[in-house]
């Protein structure tokens, strides 16, 4: 994977992708936010295609662990 992270809009992604508030309280919203960042990156030439598939990659998987998350402090106390 060739992004280069010290790009300000790369930056702003992983900003985001690093906010585990957002993705503790919105899961859904966060993967929405994450994903369509990197297709505006992607359609605006800052990354290419295999980088964007990678970005998504990573928010797909923090979405599912958001998830999982969720349900567990669920099962342990159903009031939150």
């Amino acid at each position: 994977m060739s992004i280069e992270r010290s790009i300000p809009e790369l930056a702003a992604w992983y900003a985001q992708y690093d906010d585990i508030s957002y993705r503790r309280e919105s899961p859904d919203a966060y993967h929405h936010e994450l994903v369509r960042t990197a297709e505006a990156l992607r359609d605006d030439g800052i990354i290419d295609w295999d980088d964007w598939l990678a970005l998504k990659a990573l928010a797909d998987q923090a979405h599912v662990h958001a998830l999982e998350d969720a349900v567990h402090a669920h099962v342990i106390d159903p009031d939150t």
